[in-house]
């Protein structure tokens, strides 16, 4: 049985200007969720959809898991 490469952990700085200016636009919507989810929803969804072959999921509030996936139409990394 083949063993799998340890995970590599990345931490992802949010400047608070971005933190707050998410929090000032939930509070105008109403909207109980934290900043640091949103954010990373949207982190997620850019990784996701770009045409890199990277697929992004989150698997926990704030935790984002990246993955190699080969698409037909992916751009190279490097």
């Amino acid at each position: 049985m083949n063993a799998s490469p340890p995970t590599e952990t990345l931490t992802l700085e949010i400047d608070p200007s971005l933190l707050e200016h998410v929090r000032e636009r939930l509070a105008q919507r109403h909207r109980d969720t934290p900043p640091e989810e949103l954010v990373a929803a949207l982190v997620t969804s850019i990784l996701d959809n770009s045409g890199y072959p990277i697929s992004a999921a989150r698997t926990d509030a704030g935790q984002i898991q990246l993955r190699y996936r080969l698409r037909s139409f992916s751009e190279p990394i490097l």
